[in-house]
C-alpha cells in the first residue's frame, strides 16, 4: 500500500469507531494488518473480536452486566490504539513524512533510553560548573563554547528522540517522570522535552504521556509549568472523542482541576489560543497598511517626527509642533499606530511578520531550536553576550521583552551577530545610553505578580508554537493545531475546566470582543441554559445570531432582552430592524414610535419611521415623515431629500419628485439617483431629458449596460404603475446602446 492508501484506510477506520461499527473497524484492522505480517498483531485483533462477539451474545441472552460500559470503551480504547500503532507501522515502511523519517534515524539507536540522556546532561553541567575555575578567559570561553556545542547535541537528540518514540511502557514513563523531576536537570531541557513531549502527542494520543504532561503542569518552575498547560489544552482539543476512554487521566485532570493556579492558567491560556487566530490578519495589516503607511509618511513628513519615537509606542505629540501633528493624524498613521500599540499592550502577536523572514539561520535547521527558551549561554551566542555592561543592558532589553517570543528572540540575537562589529558596538553603545530606561524595564519585570508572568510565558510559548506550525520547512507533515475548532464548551474533557459562570463569561465577551460569533453564541446560550439570562446576555446572543445571518434566533433573543429590560434602545433598534428585514413593516414600526417617544429629536429614527411607511404603502404617512426629517435637519441632507422624491414619484407628484430630484443631482449622485431622476423625467413625458439621466446612469456603471438593466427591471413595476408601457423598455435599453456606441 502506499502512503495515501494508508492514511485513506486510517481515517476509513476511525469512521467506523466514530459511528461504533467496531466489527467493521475489526475487519478493517485485519486486512491491514495482514500488510505488516506481524502474527502477534493477527492474533490480538482476533482475540479481540472473539471477545466482542462474547460480549454480544452475554448481551442479548438477556443477562445485565455492570461491568458493560467499562468492558465496551476498553474495546474502544483498543481499537484506537491498534489504528494508531498499525497505521504508524506501515507508514514507518512507506511514508516520507518529518515524522517517519525521525523515526527511522531513531529506530537505528534503539539501546538508547531516557536514562542515558539524563546522564550525559548531569555529565555536562559538572564539566560547565568546573569551566568557571579557568582562570585565562580565551581557554575559559573555548572550553564552554565546545561544551555547550555537545550539551546543544545531547539535548537535539534526547528531543527527536521523545519525539519520534513509540507508545509509552511503564519503563519509559518512569524515566520521563525522574527526568521532569530531578531537579539536578535544568529548566532548558525540561522545556524542550515538554515540547517533545505534546508534538509525539500531537502525531498520537498516549494516555501514560498525557499523564506525563499533567503531572508537570503542577511543576513548581513556571516556565515548565505553563508549557505543559498549554500542550494539554491543545491535545484535549484534538482527543477528546477518545477522554472517557481513560478513566486514569480524568481523574488526574479532576485532581488537578482543584488547583486555583491551574485553573486560572488554562482560562488565560483559552483565551491565547483564541487571540492566536488573529495574528494572519495582523501580520496582513502590518505589511499591507501600517509599514506602507510609515514608510509614506516618512517620505513625506522628512525629519519633522522621529519614526524611531513613533515606534516606540510613544503616541504623545503634546510638546511637537502641531503641524506635524496634523500631518500624522491626517495621514491615518496615528490610529494605525494606536492600534499596534493597543494589540502590542494586550499580547498580541504583532510580531510574526517582522521576523518570519528570518528563520533561515542554520540555528532554526535542527528540529528543536524551534521551541528552546532563549538562552545567552546558547554557544552560538557565546561572541554576543560576553559578559560586558553594554552587552549585559542588551541582553536585559531581549530578555524582558514580554512582546518577543523566544523564536523571535533568536532571530533578533543572529540578526545582530551579522552587523559588522562597528556597528554593532555602536548599537551597543545606544543601549548603555539607555541603561536608566533598561534599568526600569528590569524593575518593572521583577515587580510583575507571578500571575501576569505566567501569562506572558504561556502566550510568548503559543507564539513559538505558531511560527514553527506556519513557518517551518516541514510545517505540511504536521497537523496544524491552529486550525483547530475554538469549540472548548464541547469538549468533554476541557469543558469542566472551565464551567464557573464567571470563566465562562471572561472567555464569551473574549470571543465576542473578538469578533468569533460562532464560539461566543456557544457560550451565551449554555449560560442562558443554566439560569444567567440577564438581559446583557441575550443582547449578545441576538448580536452573535445576526452576524451569523441567524435572523429568527436574533429576533427570539432581542425579544427575550427586551422582556428583561424594557424600553433599551439599543434594544428595540434591533428588533425594528430585523422585523423590516423579514418585511413586516407593522411591527418595525411600533418598536420605532417607542423609541421616538424616548428620543423625540433622533433623526434616524424619523427616518426609518417613514421607511415603515412606505413598506406599508402608506405613502401620506411616509411623507410626513420624511418632510418632518427634512425640518428637523436643516432642509440640507440628502438623506431626507432621497425618500421625499422617491415617495412623491410613487404618489405620481412627479412636479414634487422633479423638483427634489433637481437638488440631489446638484450635490453628490449615486447611480441611483440619475435612475430615479429618469424615471421621473420619463413620467413627466421629458423623455429626452430622461435619457440623459439614464446615460449618466449607465456612465457610473462604467457602461455595463447589463447591470443597467437589472436595475431598470427591478423598477418596471412601479415604472408601469405611472403609466410607463412595457413595450417601450426594449426601446429604451437600445436606444441607450445607441447613444453609447
Amino acid at each position: 500500500m502506499s502512503s495515501q492508501d494508508i492514511i485513506n484506510k486510517k481515517k476509513e477506520v476511525l469512521n467506523k469507531l466514530s459511528k461504533r461499527q467496531l466489527k467493521n473497524a475489526i475487519e478493517l484492522l485485519t486486512k491491514m494488518a495482514v500488510n505488516l505480517q506481524d502474527w502477534q498483531v493477527s492474533e490480538r485483533l482476533n482475540e479481540l473480536d472473539t471477545n466482542y462477539k462474547f460480549m454480544l451474545l452475554y448481551q442479548f441472552e438477556g443477562s445485565d452486566d455492570p461491568n458493560q460500559v467499562t468492558v465496551y470503551n476498553g474495546f474502544l480504547r483498543t481499537l484506537y490504539e491498534m489504528t494508531d500503532d498499525i497505521t504508524d507501522e506501515l507508514l514507518m515502511i512507506e511514508s516520507s513524512n518529518f515524522y517517519y523519517e525521525k523515526s527511522r534515524i531513531q529506530s537505528l539507536k534503539n539501546n538508547t533510553q531516557i536514562a542515558d540522556y539524563h546522564k550525559q546532561l548531569r555529565d555536562i553541567y559538572d564539566s560547565l560548573s568546573l569551566t568557571e575555575l579557568i582562570e585565562d578567559n580565551n581557554i575559559k570561553i573555548d572550553k564552554k563554547r565546545a561544551l555547550s556545542v555537545k550539551r546543544e547535541r545531547i539535548a537535539a537528540d534526547m528531543f527527536s528522540h521523545v519525539f519520534a518514540s513509540k507508545r509509552a511502557d511503564n519503563e519509559i514513563a518512569i524515566q520521563l517522570s525522574d527526568f521532569f523531576n530531578n531537579k539536578d536537570i535544568l529548566e532548558r531541557e525540561k522545556c524542550l522535552i515538554i515540547s517533545a513531549l505534546t508534538l509525539n502527542l500531537c502525531h498520537r494520543f498516549d494516555g501514560r504521556k498525557v499523564q506525563l504532561l499533567m503531572s508537570s503542569c503542577s511543576n513548581e518552575n513556571p516556565m515548565i509549568s505553563q508549557r505543559a498547560i498549554v500542550g494539554l489544552i491543545i491535545v484535549l482539543q484534538m482527543y477528546d472523542v477518545r477522554w472517557s476512554f481513560y478513566p486514569e487521566c480524568k481523574h488526574q485532570l479532576e485532581t488537578l482541576s482543584e488547583n486555583p493556579y491551574f485553573n486560572k492558567s488554562v482560562i488565560a491560556v483559552i483565551k491565547q489560543l483564541i487571540r492566536s487566530r488573529e495574528t494572519e490578519e495582523i501580520s496582513r495589516k502590518m505589511t499591507e497598511e501600517i509599514i506602507p503607511e510609515m514608510m509614506k509618511f516618512n517620505s513625506m513628513a522628512g525629519r519633522k517626527l522621529n519614526m524611531e519615537e513613533l515606534m516606540s509606542g510613544d503616541i504623545d505629540f503634546s510638546e511637537k509642533n502641531p503641524e506635524w501633528k496634523k500631518e500624522l493624524e491626517s495621514s491615518g498613521l496615528a490610529g494605525k499606530l494606536q492600534e499596534y500599540s493597543n494589540l502590542q499592550m494586550e499580547g498580541a502577536d504583532v510580531f510574526h511578520s517582522t521576523f518570519a523572514h528570518l528563520k533561515n539561520f542554520s540555528f532554526f535547521s535542527e528540529f528543536s531550536n524551534w521551541f528552546i527558551p532563549f538562552d545567552i549561554s546558547y554557544s552560538e551566542l557565546l561572541d554576543l553576550f560576553n559578559g560586558n555592561g553594554s552587552e549585559n543592558l542588551l541582553y536585559s532589553a531581549i530578555l524582558n521583552s514580554g512582546h518577543m517570543c523566544n523564536s523571535d528572540k533568536y532571530s533578533f540575537a543572529f540578526s545582530l551577530l551579522q552587523l559588522p562589529e562597528s556597528q554593532r558596538e555602536m548599537m551597543l553603545r545606544r543601549f548603555g545610553e539607555e541603561s536608566e530606561e533598561m534599568k526600569q524595564l528590569q524593575k518593572e519585570a521583577a515587580e510583575m505578580n507571578s500571575s501576569a508572568k505566567d501569562e506572558i510565558i504561556s502566550n510568548l510559548y503559543i507564539q513559538d508554537l505558531y511560527r514553527f506550525f506556519k513557518l517551518h520547512t516541514a510545517k505540511k507533515s504536521f497537523f496544524d493545531i491552529f486550525t483547530l475548532r475554538l469549540n472548548f464548551y464541547d469538549k468533554q474533557s476541557i469543558a469542566p475546566l472551565i464551567s464557573e459562570p464567571e470563566d465562562m463569561k471572561a472567555i464569551a465577551q473574549y470571543c465576542f470582543d473578538k469578533n468569533f460569533f460562532t464560539e461566543a453564541l456557544k457560550i451565551f446560550s449554555l449560560l442562558a441554559e443554566q439560569g444567567l439570562d440577564t438581559s446583557d446576555i441575550w443582547q449578545k446572543t441576538g448580536y452573535c445570531n445576526q452576524m451569523l445571518n441567524n435572523t429568527d434566533d436574533a429576533l427570539a433573543a432581542y425579544l427575550q432582552a427586551d422582556l428583561l429590560l424594557p424600553d433599551n434602545t439599543w434594544t428595540m433598534k434591533r428588533i425594528a430592524q430585523l422585523y423590516r428585514s423579514k418585511k413586516q413593516p407593522e411591527k418595525a414600526l411600533s418598536y420605532y414610535i417607542k423609541i421616538q417617544d424616548l428620543h423625540p429629536d433622533n433623526i434616524a429614527t424619523q427616518l426609518n419611521i417613514g421607511h415603515c411607511y412606505l413598506d406599508m404603502k402608506d405613502y401620506n404617512k411616509a411623507l410626513n415623515a420624511y418632510f418632518k426629517v427634512e425640518l428637523m435637519d436643516g432642509g440640507d441632507n440628502p438623506k431626507a431629500w432621497r425618500p421625499i422624491a422617491w415617495t412623491a414619484f410613487l404618489m405620481k407628484k412627479f412636479d414634487l419628485s422633479q423638483a427634489y430630484y433637481f437638488r440631489i443631482l446638484e450635490a453628490k449622485p449615486t447611480v441611483h439617483d440619475f435612475l430615479n431622476a429618469g424615471h421621473t423625467e420619463l413620467a413627466l413625458n421629458n423623455r429626452k431629458k430622461a435619457l440623459e439621466q439614464y446615460i449618466q446612469a449607465v456612465s457610473l456603471l462604467n457602461n455595463n449596460l447589463q447591470e443597467f438593466s437589472e436595475l431598470l427591471t427591478a423598477d418596471k413595476e412601479e415604472l408601469m404603475a405611472v403609466g410607463i408601457k412595457e413595450s417601450f423598455f426594449p426601446l429604451l435599453l437600445d436606444q441607450i446602446q445607441y447613444k453609447l456606441d
